[in-house]
């Protein structure tokens, strides 16, 4: 195809188009049909040519060698920042003392001493007077008072901790319990109790540690206003070792080398041992502990089977739930009876014929526990017993002002129950009911000092208590003691009876002024009743005493 433009135009468009700035006329030929083409070359299939490795001239090698610098050791002493942190308001006070004054004409007194704040060593001193010195009955004739003299110390070293005390105790009573109108001066039917001891011993610090220890020594010499005399030396020890959390085991001893003398004895030890391995397994709902009684003791009594005494002791507790948990035990033991004891708790015995220790064959106790939400706690049981030699009291059979001891042996029957409640800090109640019924062996002519009943203890018992904060100022405290179905034989006359209940309705209230002085309030048998513990000892009626306390 070809495309044919006049020649001559475009001649005369190149002539006229010398002219600058003008536009001149042109032809164009364009050809479609013209084939552009290129020779073939051949094609090089040949590889490149490795090029030659040059030659080593020479063979390197490197040395490493050590360098020593007979330089010193750079010390660097460290040492912890110490940090000035605030004790914050709240000052802490190492003494105090407190005075009052009550009806019945009541001094009490109170010192408190202790050292400064020491991380090796603390001691104190503990001075107290507590006087009554009229009574229900013939004032004077009646009047008690108490006094105590304490020094302990403890001395820390980096794992054992060593602590020591010695005492002294005067605690004087009167025998009021006769014939209302007898004439009788006070200074003759008085009764002085002094007790002087002592204990000292070793415990490890870190409880966390596998091994736990604790040994004791302590030596014991009392006296009373007449013939009544008994020391006592006693060594108790415990240790255990926790295999882990869960599993743990132990050996707890004690020995006592006791020498009592009265009227109808004198110049005997009564010597008590008894050796309790243990083990313990406890986990998240159930703990179990296990352990066997060995007790060798050398009290003289008709029908003992032996000194030495093998007894099982094991409880346990499962948790179905923490607010609801089902426990058991089933123990066997033989409890130590002194004259000391028993004076502690009936202040009014006279001379005794004999002392023995109450061997508990076994008791076998059951029932259910929990606690709901930290606030409340609750326990109910039923447990029984079989004893032998248990003790019990009734007025004498030369003086009916004094008591004198009763043992036999038979079972006990006891039906208990406790409640707890915390309402965060500002109150807490305890509360706690006791029932029990005994069956004692019958008594015959070959047991003249046998008890048929269970003279002078109690059927049945309810203790309630409450405490009180509504501020950082005031503590008020308030109880209820209760108990009855106590009979009481007196073997002068032959006369027996049931006591009347008793009612004890206590309350204590202490308001702080300062931080540190503060006044204080408490009264006893607030109802006025005419309680009677031991028969024909009549209890002192509203009794109360205030007065203040400084801490320094």
């Amino acid at each position: 195809m070809s495309l044919f433009l006049p020649l001559a135009s475009v001649y005369a468009q190149d002539q006229k188009g010398n002219e600058r700035g003008e536009v001149t006329d042109a032809e164009f030929i364009i050809r479609k049909d013209r084939v552009l083409s290129l020779p073939k070359r051949t094609r090089n299939f040949e590889t490149v040519p490795a090029l030659p490795q040059p030659e080593r001239k020479s063979s390197f090698s490197y040395g490493a060698r050590d360098f020593f610098f007979t330089l010193p050791p750079s010390q660097s002493e460290i040492k912890p920042y110490q940090k000035q942190f605030p004790t914050g308001t709240e000052s802490l006070y190492h003494s105090l003392a407190r005075i009052g004054y009550g009806n019945y004409q009541s001094p009490l007194a109170e010192l408190y001493v202790n050292n400064l704040q020491s991380d090796y060593l603390n001691y104190g001193v503990m001075l107290r007077h507590q006087g009554f010195y009229e009574g229900p009955v013939d004032k004077k004739n009646s009047a008690e008072d108490h006094t105590n003299i304490r020094l302990n110390a403890n001395y820390f070293t980096e794992f054992v901790e060593v602590f020591g005390e010695v005492g002294y105790d005067r605690d004087r009573y009167h025998f009021y319990g006769y014939t209302p109108g007898t004439e009788v001066m006070a200074e003759d039917i008085q009764q002085l109790f002094s007790t002087i001891y002592g204990k000292g011993g070793v415990r490890n610090i870190a409880k966390d540690d596998p091994f736990n220890y604790e040994a004791k020594i302590g030596l014991r010499l009392f006296n009373d206003d007449y013939n009544a005399r008994e020391h006592q030396f006693s060594f108790e020890g415990l240790g255990y070792y926790n295999v882990n959390d869960d599993f743990r085991a132990g050996l707890d001893v004690s020995a006592y080398v006791t020498s009592p003398s009265d009227v109808g004895y004198n110049d005997i030890n009564r010597n008590y041992a008894k050796l309790t391995p243990f083990v313990r397994y406890k986990t998240t709902m159930f703990e179990v502990n296990a352990g066997v009684n060995l007790v060798n003791e050398n009290d003289v009594y008709d029908n003992k089977n032996g000194d030495f005494h093998v007894f099982p002791k094991v409880d346990a507790t499962y948790y179905i739930h923490e607010a609801f948990a089902v426990y058991g035990q089933y123990i066997g033991d033989v409890k130590r009876n002194t004259y000391y004891g028993f004076a502690m708790e009936n202040p009014y015995l006279g001379p005794s014929d004999r002392l023995l220790n109450t061997v508990q064959k076994f008791k076998a106790e059951g029932g259910i526990k929990g606690s709901v939400n930290d606030a409340f706690t609750y326990k109910l049981g039923v447990a029984y017993g079989d004893y032998d030699n248990m003790h019990f009291y009734a007025n004498g059979s030369s003086d009916s002002t004094r008591f004198e001891l009763l043992y036999n042996d038979g079972a006990v029957l006891n039906y208990t129950g406790s409640l707890g409640y915390s309402l965060s800090d500002r109150y807490h109640l305890t509360a706690e009911a006791n029932y029990y019924h005994y069956t004692l062996d019958d008594v015959d002519a070959s047991k003249p000092s046998a008890a048929a009943s269970p003279w002078q203890r109690p059927e049945w018992e309810i203790n309630v208590h409450n405490t009180f904060t509504p501020d950082e100022k005031w503590l008020i405290q308030a109880g209820l003691d209760m108990m009855g179905g106590i009979y009481a034989q007196n073997l002068e006359s032959g006369v027996t009876d049931t006591l009347d209940p008793i009612l004890d309705l206590n309350a204590k209230i202490d308001y702080k002024i300062t931080d540190r002085l503060s006044v204080f309030a408490k009264g006893n048998n607030l109802l006025n009743q005419k309680n009677e513990r031991y028969w024909n000892y009549q209890s002192r009626g509203i009794q109360g005493i205030g007065g203040v306390t400084f801490k320094f």
